[in-house]
C-alpha cells in the first residue's frame, strides 16, 4: 500500500492505493482511501473514486471493509442498511495485489478485476489525455475570439485569434489555456452539478474583458454560485486585478454611494451595500463599451446581495 502513515490525534491508520483493471471488458482506473481503526485494523471505512478510461469522469465512491472484503457504492453517502439501493455496488476481495469480485450496476452484474499500480490515475493518466477542440469564431471590431471545447468535460472557452498581435496572443492565451484546463479538470472531478458560462463584456483596441459565471455543487451542504471577471490590458500586456490600476485617483465606494445610495431601499439596507464599506474590499469589476460594472463581494450565504452597479466613462473622467 502507498502513503501509509499514522494520524497521531486520532486512533486511525490511513492508506491509499491506485488500481487499474476492468468492469466486465471495460477498462477503468480506481482509487481508494481507507481509514482503519488502530484497535480493529481489520475494519474501516473507504472513500475514493473511479472513472472509465473512455469517459474520464470521476464517479465518487464510499464504503467499508472487513478483513479482506470491501463493499463500496457510488455516491457521497454510504449507509450500511441501504447500500443495495445504490446504482452501483462493488463487492471486492483483496487477493495479493489485486481486488477481485463484481459490481452491480442498475441490477446488472459485471466481473471486476483490479491490479495495484504506482500510476496516479489523475496526474499520470487522465489529465494528459485532455484535448481541446476548435468550435467557432466570434468577431469583435475585426478581432477574433476562437472558441474551443475540451473533449471529455465539454467545458468551453475562447482564445485570442487573428486581429491580435503575436505578443498579445503569447501573453494572454496561456492564461486562457490554464483557466480552460482548470475548468475541465474541476468539471471531471465534480461529476455532479457543474455549470460554467462566459459573457464577453468588451473587445477593443485596448482591452478584452469577460466574465466567467459558475454554478457548482460537488458535494457538501450547499452549492456555490458566483462570477469572476478577467480584464486584459492589451497595451501593457497585463491582466488587471484592480480597477484602481486604471483609475488610481478615484474612491469607487464613495462615487458609487453618491450615485446609488438610497436609505429607503430595503435591499440596500438589508445587504448594507453602501453602509458597510468592507463589502467592496474584494469587489468584482469588468469593463464594457460604455463604462465599468462593479459588484460588491459577500460571504457565501449572502451571494444574493451581489448586484452590479454601473459607472460610465464620462463619470469616471469627471472624477479623475
Amino acid at each position: 500500500m502507498k502513503n501509509l502513515f499514522v494520524l497521531l490525534l486520532f486512533p486511525l491508520l490511513t492508506w491509499s492505493q491506485s488500481y487499474v483493471g476492468h468492469v466486465g471488458t471495460i477498462p477503468i482506473h480506481f482509487e481508494i482511501y481507507a481509514d482503519q481503526d488502530e484497535d480493529q485494523p481489520s475494519k474501516g471505512r473507504v472513500d475514493g473514486y473511479y472513472f472509465y478510461d473512455s469517459k474520464l469522469i470521476n464517479i465518487p465512491l464510499r464504503g467499508v471493509f472487513n478483513k479482506e472484503q470491501f463493499t463500496i457504492v457510488d455516491g457521497y453517502h454510504y449507509f450500511e442498511d441501504t447500500f443495495e439501493e445504490s446504482d452501483e455496488v462493488f463487492r471486492l476481495k483483496k487477493v495479493e495485489n489485486q481486488l477481485v469480485g463484481s459490481v452491480t450496476i442498475k441490477k446488472k452484474r459485471y466481473k471486476v478485476t483490479l491490479t495495484e499500480t504506482a500510476e496516479d490515475p489523475i496526474e499520470d493518466f487522465r489529465n494528459p489525455k485532455l484535448t481541446f477542440i476548435r468550435d467557432s469564431i466570434s468577431v469583435y471590431n475585426d478581432k477574433q475570439l476562437v472558441w474551443l471545447h475540451e473533449k471529455y468535460s465539454n467545458q468551453k472557452l475562447f482564445r485570442l485569434g487573428n486581429g491580435f498581435t503575436s505578443q498579445q496572443r503569447a501573453v494572454f492565451n496561456p492564461i486562457l489555456d490554464n483557466l480552460h484546463l482548470e475548468n475541465a479538470i474541476t468539471g471531471l472531478d465534480c461529476n455532479s452539478w457543474f455549470e460554467i458560462g462566459h459573457t464577453v463584456n468588451l473587445v477593443s483596441a485596448k482591452y478584452v474583458s469577460f466574465t466567467q459565471h459558475y454554478s457548482v455543487y460537488c458535494g457538501g451542504a450547499h452549492p456555490s454560485h458566483g462570477a469572476v471577471s478577467y480584464n486584459f490590458d492589451l497595451n501593457t500586456l497585463t491582466n488587471l486585478d484592480d480597477i484602481e490600476t486604471l483609475y488610481p485617483n478615484i474612491d469607487f465606494f464613495k462615487l458609487l454611494k453618491e450615485k446609488y445610495y438610497d436609505p429607503e431601499d430595503e435591499f440596500q439596507q438589508e445587504c448594507e451595500v453602501f453602509t458597510y464599506e468592507a463589502n467592496w474590499d474584494y469587489k468584482q469589476w469588468n469593463l464594457t463599451s460604455e463604462g465599468v460594472e462593479l459588484t460588491p463581494s459577500y460571504p457565501h450565504a449572502m451571494t444574493p446581495c451581489e448586484e452590479a452597479y454601473f459607472l460610465s466613462y464620462e463619470e469616471l473622467l469627471e472624477k479623475e
